[in-house]
């Protein structure tokens, strides 16, 4: 197997405006969202019924407060316009590998939508209780049919914006994983945009074990309270990443089974160290 891949210079990167060195203040951050009712803690989550039998999958699910987007400011950039993926859209839970739209009411401690967005929230201490795999809580979205097989010079494409609101519980290194050009259990994912604990956005290409990500770098600093366009195009084999236009690396991670796209929050093998919550406005596959 033959592996490229190119990293573009980071003071290119950092000319994006997404760069900036300011933290979003606390009173930027909640003109973002109005937040009714409040959310237990996760030993009071794990204690009831709603994930039980712990390590299978259960449809049951857990209610949690409202999140209320400002969509006038949420929902700007070139995405804006783009309703949310009705057909076919799916999550993957900390308690079922794929929740379907009829049953996304039952789930709105971790998914909701508003408008053309996306919310999507991981709390202090959370976990995969679907299965054994210790760690790995998520809330991701996906769909069940955009998926497809490897060919060469067939590109699929994956845009949308983020916002992000929480980060402190990505704890480094490992991170938070906002999107995924999601592979299968064989050849596994070409490329993967991070979030840190303190809200910067990294790069993270795949490569040969044990160095996967080992050339991950930053790409926009300070985001919380901030949002970003992001475009990825891959094909099975060749990948590509911009971020508010600008090629931020391309590479190659040759696939030999169905592969597709994933959006939201995944912790992978690093604790849930605080909240975390991440908007997705206009996502569109094609």
């Amino acid at each position: 197997m033959v592996i490229r891949t190119t990293l573009l210079s980071l003071s290119l990167v950092c000319t994006l405006s997404a760069c900036s060195s300011k933290q979003a203040s606390p009173q930027a951050e909640s003109t973002l969202y109005v937040q009714t009712g409040t959310d237990p803690l996760w030993q009071e989550v794990k204690d009831s019924d709603a994930l039980r039998p712990h390590h299978t999958n259960t449809n049951k699910g857990f209610k949690g407060s409202k999140i209320d987007v400002n969509n006038a400011l949420v929902e700007v950039g070139p995405y804006a316009n783009n309703p949310i993926i009705q057909d076919n859209l799916a999550i993957h839970t900390v308690g079922h590998a794929s929740i379907r739209r009829n049953e996304f009411e039952r789930w709105t401690r971790w998914y909701q939508e508003d408008g053309n967005t996306q919310v999507f929230r991981l709390f202090k201490d959370e976990e995969n209780l679907r299965n054994q795999r210790e760690n790995a809580a998520r809330i991701e979205s996906f769909s069940v049919t955009d998926k497809w097989a490897p060919q060469d010079g067939v590109w699929r494409e994956w845009e949308g914006r983020f916002t992000i609101i929480k980060s402190a519980g990505c704890a480094l290194p490992h991170m938070c994983s906002i999107f995924q050009a999601k592979g299968n259990n064989v050849d596994h994912w070409s490329v993967m945009i991070r979030l840190d604990e303190h809200g910067n956005i990294w790069y993270v290409p795949r490569k040969e074990q044990p160095e996967i990500g080992n050339n991950k770098y930053i790409v926009a600093k300070n985001m919380n309270g901030k949002g970003f366009d992001v475009r990825v195009r891959d094909n099975g084999i060749d990948y590509e990443v911009y971020i508010d236009g600008n090629k931020v690396g391309n590479g190659q991670w040759p696939r030999t089974e169905e592969i597709g796209f994933r959006w939201g929050i995944y912790v992978g093998r690093s604790e849930v160290t605080d909240a975390i919550m991440l908007f997705a406005t206009g996502v569109t596959m094609r």
